[in-house]
């Protein structure tokens, strides 16, 4: 299969169809989880309004790191196209490590992504490379998402419940701050300087707004939003280099 041909197969009606399952899939579980979460929010009787509360508290929280991949996914498009694109960040949603997984396979055949010498052989190693990445998590999530019930039970039981609650919010905490410092490590100014705004964003919406309750539940979401846009700003007016 000449190059020409191959790249009209990676975005052919057959590519789609045969990408759609899993998305489906996905889209299956999440509306089905949400279900499962209302009627469990209603019989342990956390109210409506909590639950709608927590639910666009997450939906504008998560708009921040959705638009993160946006780039980094068109890359990704051009390499593999796009059904299979659309069809591995639906499962995992890193485009970034979507795309390194696919440049190592390429490189173990000694070619190179978007040209000429990428060609079926390579998808197929890519493609095998994608799902072999995230097996690991997928494996746990499987084997040990339902015994974490009965294990925090059994903490709760052997320790004191307040200091369970310390260590899981610690927990949270070193998670995220493990995160931020990957990036900003370098010190360059395009990855401190959103890190910084969102940090004042935050403290400002929590400390001087501490009593509206809706503007509580978004200041997250808000703060990421501040600290990128605000940042992009600065870089266009050449404040931030």
């Amino acid at each position: 299969m000449d190059y020409q041909a191959f790249q009209a197969t990676l975005s052919s009606p057959v590519m789609w169809i045969v990408s759609a399952p899993l998305v489906i899939i996905s889209v299956s579980q999440a509306i089905m989880f949400l279900g499962m979460c209302r009627k469990e929010a209603a019989a342990i009787g956390i109210s409506k309004e909590k639950v709608n509360s927590a639910m666009r508290s997450s939906a504008l929280t998560a708009l921040g790191p959705s638009l993160s991949p946006v780039i980094v996914m068109l890359s990704l498009i051009v390499s593999i196209g796009a059904p299979t694109a659309w069809m591995r960040l639906c499962d995992v949603g890193a485009a970034r490590t979507e795309l390194g997984v696919c440049s190592l396979m390429a490189s173990l055949l000694g070619v190179e992504m978007n040209t000429e010498t990428f060609g079926a052989e390579a998808f197929t190693y890519s493609l095998w490379g994608m799902a072999l990445n995230n097996f690991g998590w997928l494996g746990m999530v499987f084997f040990f998402t339902h015994r974490m019930d009965g294990i925090t039970a059994k903490m709760e039981e052997k320790f004191d419940s307040k200091w369970i609650k310390v260590m899981m919010n610690s927990a949270s905490i070193g998670l995220f701050a493990y995160l931020l410092i990957n990036q900003i490590q370098s010190l360059a100014m395009t990855k401190l300087t959103p890190a910084v705004i969102g940090a004042v964003m935050q403290l400002l919406i929590t400390k001087g707004f501490s009593k509206n309750k809706r503007l509580q539940e978004l200041s997250l979401g808000i703060s990421l939003l501040c600290g990128m846009l605000i940042t992009q700003a600065l870089i266009n007016a050449g404040i931030v280099a």
